[in-house]
Parts: structure tokens; sequence; C-alpha cells
């Protein structure tokens, strides 16, 4: 029995006619229909593919980020890694493999852990407020800063990766290509990840997601869908 596609489940749960869904998104039955079946076919390829899954999960009020990856990863087949697959649909020059970091497959991700993504979505608001009332002199702050700075340095790497825009895929590694992290970061979700040495970052949405290395806020990793390499080290960050 062939596995439905994600795109399919989202239909399903909707229990929105595929008739209803041309009608409101315009695009034509065909197409759908051919999408439905992770193919790209008639709509003309994968880059007009992600438009019109994008309207359609907006009309089922689903997660497009989650069925544009779902459809990616049938077009490029079951044994890529992830960040293979990323590199490979959005990145124009793609890494060069001194040492391949092992992300898990998104052919990995059932469809009942696809169908939890369409109904539910994660939100989690950290806020911490901090009140100073230390005042010190333009020569002790100076002095106090760089004892900061240090410490933090001294501490290896502190990364917060925070949701803002929408919801990202990230893969994260160290500086021996061990997995420390693979899997999405909700809008409005923050984690902290920390290393000795190094992080080595992959996100999937740059636009969706703001960074903050050792206390310092970095802003947001990049453009809507843009897919980034970064390394997070003691030094700061640099791209990959």
């Amino acid at each position: 029995m062939e596995e439905k596609s994600a795109l399919k489940i989202a239909v399903e749960a909707s229990g929105m006619s595929i008739e209803k869904i041309s009608d409101k998104t315009n695009i034509r039955i065909a197409v759908i229909e051919d999408l439905l079946n992770n193919s790209v076919e008639v709509c003309g390829g994968i880059a007009y593919a992600r438009g019109h899954i994008r309207s359609i999960a907006k009309v089922l009020k689903a997660d497009a980020d989650l069925l544009v990856s779902a459809i990616e990863a049938a077009q490029t087949g079951d044994k890529k890694l992830i960040i293979d697959q990323l590199a490979e649909n959005n990145v124009a020059d793609k890494k060069k493999e001194k040492k391949k970091i092992r992300f898990g497959t998104l052919a990995s991700i059932s469809a009942a852990a696809l169908s939890i993504g369409f109904i539910a979505q994660i939100a989690i608001n950290n806020v911490s407020a901090v009140n100073d009332s230390l005042v010190v002199s333009s020569s002790e702050n100076s002095t106090l800063q760089k004892s900061e700075t240090s410490a933090i340095r001294a501490s290896g790497v502190n990364l917060v990766l925070t949701g803002v825009f929408g919801n990202s895929w990230v893969g994260l590694s160290n500086a021996n290509g061990d997995q420390i992290f693979n899997g999405q970061i909700y809008a409005g979700q923050s984690q902290t990840f920390s290393d000795p040495q190094l992080i080595k970052a992959v996100i999937g949405n740059a636009g969706a997601i703001k960074l903050e290395l050792n206390g310092a806020d970095l802003g947001i990793a990049g453009s809507d869908g843009q897919v980034v390499r970064l390394d997070f080290g003691t030094n700061g960050l640099s791209q990959s």
C-alpha cells in the first residue's frame, strides 16, 4: 500500500474538497491532484510547486514549510540527508564535502508526525527580565565589560535560536561532526545550545530565525526561505 503524501494528509484532515481548494487558490484541479501524489510534473517543476503548496497551505491553515519540505524530499529520494536536500533546492553553491553533517533524512518523518504537525503548532514564549541597579563609572564599566567578555569566551559557545517569523528546520553539529540537534524551531520557540569550541549550523528558513551568540544579539539569520550555513565559534560568527 502506497504511503500518502504529506499534502494529501493535510487535505484529508481539513475535510475540504479538491474543487473547493481549486476555487479558493485559482490552482487547476489537475495541478492539485498531481501535487497530492508528490509529483511536480503538471505544475512545471519544484520551483512552481513551492508557490502552489504555500497557497494551498494557507487555505488549509496547515504548516507551509513542512509541506514544502516534504514534497522536496519526495523529489530527491528518501536516502538523501536533509542538509543535502536543502542545498540542492535552495543554495547555488553546495558546501564542499570535507566532513558531512549527519542529520536525519526528511523521509524518516512518519505520516503520523506530519499529520500532528498540521493539527497543532507549538508556541513557547520565553520572557526574561533582568534589572541591574549597579552604577559604575565609565572606566569601571569598561573593565567590567572586558571581564564579562573574557568569561563568556572561556565558557565556550552559547547559541540561542528563536523562531520569530515562522518555522524553520535547523541542523546543528560540533567540531567533530557529531549531531547536536536536528528538527524544527517553531515561531515563538527559543532553544539554547552550548559547545566548548564550535557549533556548525544549517538553517532551512533563515528569515524565521533570530540568533544570539554568547549574549550578543546577531539579528535574523537571513532572508525568508533562504538556506544558510553558519559557524559559531569562541571568536564569533563566520559563514560556512
